[in-house]
């Protein structure tokens, strides 16, 4: 069990969507499925065909990272990656294997992830001796076992509890204000009323 740093290049959308499918990316979406790659020569031959007056030192530097997140990093290993919309870091675990799947312009070489939790990024550099301003976008991180293990705690059952019991009052409320709305639905021909009526219940259920 490793943890790997990983930058989130892209777009703010991007970064919504490796959220939302829980993945990451290494970017280079320009390349094609890569899943047979499996040394840095390999990713270099694809680098130069595409980008033939690349510097031959940044070469190198990119195709060790592409060849790491296909082949170095493992299920199981915890990623950490700086959010831009927020002041924080994502930490989550890798789930799965190299794919190549086109979710956007930028998103195409990914592997699965679940997301575990956030770190304030001053908390997380000062942590894991990490510069955040590192111009390398993939890199392994050291980390006594004890550290990865804080990445991973969850929260008491007392707490979970507490939180469940919440969640269950709010949809005993909303429930109750439901039936009431229909209630005056049903007891109303007025159509400006109903509009009113049809409006809160359609709030109601897009905040839930």
């Amino acid at each position: 069990m490793k943890l790997w740093f990983l930058k989130a290049a892209g777009t703010l959308e991007d970064e919504e969507i490796i959220l939302k499918e829980s993945v990451i990316t290494i970017g280079w979406a320009e390349f094609p499925n890569l899943s047979h790659v499996k040394n840095e020569e390999q990713v270099k031959k694809i680098m130069l065909e595409k980008y033939p007056g690349m510097q031959e030192v940044r070469g190198c530097a990119w195709a060790g990272e592409i060849c790491s997140f296909i082949t170095k990093i493992k299920k199981g290993d915890f990623v950490a990656v700086p959010l831009k919309s927020k002041n924080e870091v994502l930490i989550g675990k890798v789930t799965g294997n190299y794919d190549f799947k086109q979710l956007s312009n930028f998103i195409s070489h990914v592997r699965k992830v679940r997301w575990l939790k956030t770190i304030p990024k001053g908390v997380f550099e000062r942590e894991y001796s990490v510069d955040l301003n590192s111009p390398e976008t993939l890199f392994f991180i050291k980390a006594d076992p004890e550290k990865l293990s804080c990445l991973i705690e969850t929260k008491s059952l007392g707490v979970l509890v507490e939180e469940l019991n919440f969640a269950l009052e709010d949809m005993d409320f909303m429930r109750e204000r439901m039936l009431e709305l229909v209630y005056r639905l049903s007891e109303t021909d007025d159509i400006a009323e109903i509009k009113r009526i049809a409006a809160e219940m359609e709030k109601m259920l897009r905040e839930k």
